[in-house]
């Protein structure tokens, strides 16, 4: 289940639909000659934007997290996983991780199964999020997205429906109570992007 997460549980699910967005710095320039000119800067960023499940007698949870939050403070998020990458999924382990900062792969060793391009991955040493540019199966090199941002040595790693993101409430997202219906609260669409 993929939303807002609070002391081990989702409070606030999200429903379709569901946007993940890749943000990366990039400067596009066409010259006279409609020649193309791009740059890309090495930061990157996740951002979410869904709508949440309307809530009824739980509403109070959601209402005081986002209140007390707001938009200075980060929150934790599930991160929805690729359809298509979950059901091939087959790895069960615990499968740990080594490799250096700046580098677009890692070493993997203990994997027992496949994980496939398109899954999002969270070291257990930092909370960058990252995605699998390639499919691997049992040990060997793991192939991310963006570049590692802090070294890993032997570091395990969630890779299933336990990867969790933190994220800011995005400032065009409401940050207090809407509701539907007289006791439905439906906040419409939410925005969130990843803390880094």
């Amino acid at each position: 289940m993929y939303g807002i997460y609070v002391n081990s549980t989702v409070i606030a699910q999200f429903v379709a639909p569901i946007s993940v967005v890749s943000n990366v710095p990039i400067f596009v320039v066409d010259a006279l000659s409609l020649k193309r000119n791009v740059s890309k800067r090495p930061a990157q960023r996740w951002e979410i934007l869904s709508n949440l499940e309307p809530l009824s007698y739980d509403a109070n949870k959601l209402f005081s997290l986002f209140v007390k939050k707001g938009h200075s403070e980060t929150i934790s998020v599930t991160m929805p996983q690729n359809y298509g990458a979950i059901k091939t999924l087959t790895t069960t382990g615990s499968p740990t991780a080594t490799g250096t900062a700046g580098n677009s792969s890692v070493t993997v060793a203990s994997n027992n199964g496949t994980i496939p391009e398109g899954t999002f991955i969270k070291f257990a040493n930092h909370s960058k999020i990252y995605m699998l540019t390639e499919t691997l199966s049992g040990n060997g090199t793991m192939y991310i997205f963006p570049n590692l941002y802090v070294s890993v040595s032997g570091t395990g790693f969630a890779y299933k429906d336990n990867v969790i993101m933190t994220a800011f409430i995005d400032t065009d997202s409401t940050t207090g109570m809407v509701y539907t219906d007289g006791i439905l609260m439906d906040l419409g669409s939410v925005k969130l992007v990843e803390s880094l």
